[in-house]
């Protein structure tokens, strides 16, 4: 029998503007430990924490999916999965980019001498995820921009500031991906874009230079946020709250239904962790906040 164990951060996107392009890591983490057993037969999926009365245990797990998909014709045996999850499910965390790269970068492994490259793992997520603002970070790590130049998608490593940390605010209701996808509009204004450009500029060297007052200009935005408001009961309030408790910006993490703010160190980031709690519970949502690091990326630890 063979062995590996990855640990897998969550992530978070769009971070306002920027729209299916940006990601970032985050210090919440699921952990795989992959088996390959001698012997044949169908896959075993063990799951622990988050999902573990929903998630499928058969060969329809996206986990399951990918690690098959980087070991087809190079690696035989009946894989084992054994999962402790603690990035939420439908909650714009990234948990199904953790599941896809915890496979990938597993089976990966298994390979030996025969391992695929990152950019090519990033390519298997993408692929297998949908979406590589969740996958380029959940496999690189801290900051990241994601573009198609031709078919090749291209990479770009931000460095965040040191003092960057992240609030979440985690509201109890589940939103699947699907669902606040099929809000958006399907073409935009020459004005919506041309202020969402605007303000990703800003946002980005805000992020890496330390601007802290420029977040809450920056992370406004017109390509998503408006139409999925209505999906989020009291996200408006979440927003507003949080930017009046401390020095940050807020807004939507990934599609939902999460709520990410992003300011500096501090005793700052306990108010408003507090302040956006309270706004979900004005509206009747119940919910509970984390303080994050900008975390590095997938790993084999064992």
């Amino acid at each position: 029998m063979k062995r590996v164990k990855v640990r897998v951060p969550a992530t978070t996107s769009n971070l306002g503007p920027g729209f299916d392009c940006l990601g970032m890591a985050l210090s919440l983490y699921n952990e795989l430990t992959l088996e390959m057993h001698e012997d044949s037969g169908d896959p075993v999926v063990e799951i622990e924490g988050e999902g573990a009365a929903a998630l499928p245990r058969s060969r329809e797990n996206i986990m399951v999916r990918a690690a098959k998909a980087v070991l087809a014709g190079r690696r035989h045996g009946r894989l084992v999965f054994k999962c402790v999850n603690r990035i939420p499910i439908a909650r714009g965390l990234g948990s199904s980019a953790s599941a896809v790269v915890a496979g990938l970068l597993a089976g990966n492994q298994l390979l030996g001498d025969a391992a695929l490259a990152t950019d090519q793992l990033v390519e298997y997520a993408t692929t297998l995820e949908g979406h590589p603002d969740n996958a380029a970070p959940a496999l690189l790590g801290g900051l990241v921009t994601c573009v198609r130049r031709h078919r090749n998608l291209i990479t770009y490593r931000l460095n965040p500031h040191p003092d960057l940390r992240a609030v979440v605010c985690i509201p109890t209701f589940e939103l699947p991906t699907a669902t606040a996808r099929s809000v958006l509009p399907h073409t935009y204004l020459r004005d919506d874009a041309v202020d969402n450009v605007a303000r990703a500029l800003i946002l980005s060297s805000a992020l890496e230079q330390g601007h802290w007052d420029r977040l809450a200009v920056a992370m406004e935005d017109r390509f998503h946020q408006p139409y999925r408001c209505s999906l989020i009961k009291g996200m408006s309030s979440v927003i507003r709250a949080a930017q009046e408790a401390g020095s940050c910006g807020a807004a939507l993490s990934g599609a939902g239904s999460t709520m990410l703010a992003l300011g500096p160190a501090g005793p700052d980031l306990d108010a408003i962790a507090l302040a956006m709690q309270k706004a979900f519970f004005e509206q009747g949502v119940q919910s509970r906040s984390l303080v994050l690091t900008v975390a590095k990326g997938a790993e084999v630890i064992a």
